[in-house]
């Protein structure tokens, strides 16, 4: 088996489960064909595999369960077994199967009523109504057959749905996702019998993609499994056979190696000299396209994703350091902000979750270094871009480092600009290049506006004095846009996109990266990255994929290569030969983020608050009183 075998917890779902499979039967395509057969006699070690998870999660409290799989591992013919078991034990549960066409969803309900007729009188509950839009019980239970279409899909697909049961095959093929996200939508949340299934080959980087790395972050209340073709006994050829004599050297090539390490490596499974012989012959005879086949029949998770050469990033370079960066465990600082009524009303906290942060920091401050920002506002360049984001980067002769990143899908673009002026206070000496489109024109008029605060007081009036806010702008120089083709000398503040000039900031960024100028950190950037892809002459996210990260570290690599660069290529401030000179003062203190002088005074601010909220809570008379009181003992 892949992995080491889940704990022996699993055992009181997993012989229930073997009880009612026992008594299930179906066709099969391997072992005198046309007959039926008992379903344990002919299960994989896939199938297994699968079973087990599921028993072990449920015993351990996990409802939802995401597999990545391999093609024809007989992962829906289980599933299907699991769909009757659990309608039957319980009454009155609302599920659907969800297919990705017309011609699997006739075929799985024609399975189903098989395994129904098959089963004893003892087991079998009886079938109230049967159709093929519809499966009812005769305790209630129901199973509405759903297709999700392979094209345009239906976008209607949850409505009118209130489920706590679902098994959703082949997510990678369903054409919408707004039917998708509408039917996810209805699912119950705290019903106790709720089980979710979701299981898929990959077809590039989709909403199966999204949904399976929701999965992996999300450990506590969901399991995201790998199922590769490893894990069924007939990818094999055996020892002796022409085949096996033929595919089969002795040798493996350096390929073959690291992906045998691989999986021993992520699954503790050994792959052995009759599946390499079988997985030569068919990525010879039958698939020669080298990402089909590892689509179809991937080694590892990363490589089912790969896609093929339509990706702008280099996506085998992205899926390494994704993997590099989750292996490493980078270590870095996460927050949330949490805004008040004004700038100064400001607070931040930090959290333990990175799913729970909007700001990700991976290098605290360091006194006169320089920095670059970049910040792509939400809807600015089209309604599909819908987050805040803004990148920050440390500068240096030969390497641009990303060490902070806010992301947020709040739409108060003055929220995102109280965050970008928070940021420019702890980073001080920054190039701001910010997207001046749409919001962006709002975000620079709020930033003005809290200038003309300062200058006239109205801040420090509030401010502690100890705190200069002088530190939010007086290191902040603003990105200076000038045409490459114009011999003017004329400039603009910051940047507004267009066709001709995305092409060009993109492929900036592209070439940097690939050369490894640009250090970037952060897996949700790179997610970002891999989903984006070039059409002609417009690069972009597919679909409604996201890719506002991607444009904000645009951004910062442009003012770092337009105003930075030369300056530390002139004065020989290289990455290696700073390092060295920081390493010296070590014992030099430091400031810190959370430490930094704008986190300082939005602390006193919050702990100031606190203090007049305590004072009031002696006043029973304040109407928000009571209900504070009463939900603390509740």
């Amino acid at each position: 088996m892949a992995r080491r075998a889940p704990k022996q917890s699993r055992q009181r779902w997993r012989e229930l489960f073997l009880d009612f499979i026992g008594h299930l039967s179906i066709i099969s395509k391997e072992i005198d064909a046309g007959r039926r057969v008992p379903l344990l006699d002919v299960m994989y070690g896939a199938q297994h595999y699968f079973l087990n998870e599921i028993c072990d999660g449920l015993d351990n409290g996990i409802h939802s369960f995401t597999f990545l799989k391999a093609r024809q591992l007989g992962i829906s013919t289980i599933g299907l077994a699991i769909d009757l078991f659990w309608l039957s034990v319980h009454e009155k549960i609302q599920g659907a199967l969800v297919v990705d066409e017309e011609g699997n969803k006739e075929k799985f309900r024609v399975l189903l009523e098989q395994y129904i007729e098959g089963l004893p009188r003892g087991l079998r509950v009886g079938i109230a109504r049967h159709n093929r839009n519809l499966l009812v019980l005769n305790n209630g239970s129901s199973l509405d057959y759903l297709v999700a279409g392979q094209k345009r899909g239906k976008a209607t697909l949850g409505q009118s749905r209130a489920l706590n049961f679902l098994h959703a095959t082949e997510v990678s093929s369903y054409g919408s996702e707004e039917g998708f996200a509408s039917l996810t939508a209805s699912l119950a949340q705290k019903h106790p019998h709720r089980l979710y299934i979701y299981e898929s080959t990959a077809k590039g980087l989709n909403l199966f993609y999204d949904l399976w790395n929701d999965a992996k972050e999300d450990d506590l209340t969901q399991r995201a499994r790998f199922l590769g073709w490893w894990l069924k006994e007939d990818y094999a050829f055996k020892r002796g056979s022409p085949e096996f004599q033929r595919y089969w050297n002795a040798k493996l090539d350096d390929g073959e190696k690291e992906l045998c390490k691989q999986v021993w490596d992520l699954y503790q499974f050994k792959i052995t000299a009759e599946q390499l012989a079988w997985h030569r012959w068919y990525r010879t005879t039958k698939i020669s396209d080298e990402n089909l086949m590892n689509q179809n029949f991937p080694w590892t998770e990363d490589q089912a994703f790969i896609m093929s050469g339509k990706s702008f990033f280099p996506v085998r370079r992205v899926v390494d350091e994704i993997r590099a960066i989750d292996n490493a465990k980078v270590p870095l600082q996460a927050y949330r902000y949490h805004m008040g009524e004004n700038f100064l009303a400001t607070e931040i906290e930090q959290v333990e979750r990175t799913r729970d942060a909007d700001l990700r920091v991976w290098e605290e401050p360091v006194e006169n270094a320089v920095y670059v920002m970049g910040m792509d506002p939400a809807y600015g360049r089209n309604d599909n871009k819908d987050r805040h984001c803004i990148e920050v980067c440390r500068c240096y002769a030969d390497r641009c480092v990303q060490v902070a990143e806010y992301a947020t899908d709040l739409p108060e673009t003055y929220q995102a600009a109280w965050a970008m002026a928070h940021l420019a206070g702890v980073y001080k000496n920054v190039w701001i290049n910010l997207e001046i489109g749409g919001p962006g024109a709002a975000i620079m008029n709020e930033l003005r506006h809290l200038r003309q605060l300062l200058d006239a007081g109205a801040l420090n009036k509030t401010a502690n004095a100890e705190i200069s806010m002088e530190n939010v702008f007086g290191g902040v120089r603003w990105y200076l846009y000038h045409r490459p083709d114009s011999m003017g000398a004329g400039y603009v503040y910051n940047w507004k996109t267009t066709a001709d000039n995305k092409l060009m900031i993109m492929n900036q960024m592209r070439d940097n990266y690939t050369l490894r100028s640009l250090l970037l950190r952060s897996i949700p950037l790179l997610q970002e990255m891999e989903r984006v892809v070039q059409d002609g002459g417009e690069i972009a996210a597919e679909g409604r994929a996201k890719d506002d990260r991607v444009f904000a570290m645009a951004l910062a690599n442009r003012a770092w290569v337009d105003w930075i660069r030369p300056g530390m290529i002139a004065s020989n401030e290289r990455y290696e030969i700073v390092s060295e000179r920081e390493k010296l003062m070590d014992d030099q203190p430091r400031a810190t983020f959370m430490g930094s002088l704008v986190q300082d005074f939005f602390e006193r601010q919050r702990e100031a608050r606190f203090d007049q909220e305590d004072a009031r809570a002696w006043d029973f008379d304040a109407p928000w009183a009571i209900g504070e009181v009463e939900e603390e003992f509740e």
